[in-house]
């Protein structure tokens, strides 16, 4: 059997995780000079009530003793293993994970190994790892599963809007004239991924329209997939996402929607009140 994993960064609903045996690795969270294991330890909704103290956690990515552990008691185990990892433009996870598996394979040289650098992450490799799962599940063989992966990895889109540049700003992932500024005036900028790396690509005053704005995006790029599940993830907003998946149901009727909210690792990346929208531009 073929075992799927992910990492922390990866948001899809839990029981599905469970019912297809996908394994989660969870990233470190630092909140107050103390560290967390994201997910476990400390959960999304305790770090974003951090974050509204004043607090600014940082992450860092999935620990190498941890990550062999799990790996190597997998492949004990009989499974072959193929890990979505979050972008390795992003994280230096995808690194390590690659690392380990070769560790692996020189005890389980039977086994078949393999890291896949999603390119991105939260729910948008969620989608591939629940195609994945399904797929592996059903027997497709180890390669063929593998290159199917790639071909998800390539047609995946993620499309998110932030509300509140304010925690941006104290992690200086944006300057605080920029963020002051957007603020002051109500631009929401409209990001994707491209090639593993986000990108502002529109800025739209006010947060309705920026909404609007996205579902318009999505429903253009999903035009080839008019049935599709699409993935929403919110930061601690859940009426956002909400408006969010009516906007795109009038654009998309046939689509089924998943709500989650999104980890921990990205809220404190992105900040409270973004709502995001991950899909297939080709299936």
């Amino acid at each position: 059997m073929t075992r799927i994993i992910v990492d922390s960064t990866c948001d899809l609903p839990q029981a599905f995780a469970e019912e297809y045996g996908i394994v989660t690795l969870p990233l470190h969270v630092h909140v107050e000079d103390r560290e967390y294991l994201d997910g476990v330890t400390i959960t999304t909704n305790e770090v974003y009530a951090a974050m509204r103290r004043g607090a600014v956690p940082t992450t860092s990515q999935v620990s190498m003793t941890d990550a062999y552990d799990t790996l190597a008691a997998l492949a004990e185990a009989g499974d072959d293993l193929l890990y979505l990892a979050f972008s390795a433009k992003m994280s230096g996870t995808f690194a390590l994970i690659s690392h380990v598996l070769e560790e692996v394979s020189t005890l389980y040289p039977e086994r078949r190994l393999r890291a896949l650098d999603a390119r991105g992450g939260s729910f948008a490799t969620g989608l591939i790892a629940m195609e994945a799962a399904k797929a592996a599940k059903a027997g497709m063989d180890f390669a063929d599963l593998t290159n199917r992966c790639k071909f998800l990895i390539s047609h995946v889109e993620h499309v998110f809007v932030i509300s509140d540049l304010t925690w941006m700003i104290r992690g200086g992932r944006v300057s605080k004239t920029m963020g002051y500024t957007a603020n002051l005036l109500d631009i929401k900028p409209v990001l994707d991924v491209s090639d593993g790396e986000m990108e502002v690509i529109q800025k739209v005053r006010g947060r309705l329209k920026s909404m609007k704005r996205v579902a318009e995006i999505v429903a253009e790029r999903a035009k080839n997939c008019p049935r599709q599940t699409i993935g929403i993830t919110h930061a601690d907003d859940l009426p956002a996402a909400e408006t969010m998946r009516d906007l795109l149901a009038q654009k998309l009727p046939e689509c089924d929607f998943l709500i989650e909210e999104i980890g921990a690792v990205l809220g404190v990346h992105l900040g409270i009140g973004g709502v995001g929208v991950f899909f297939f531009n080709q299936m």
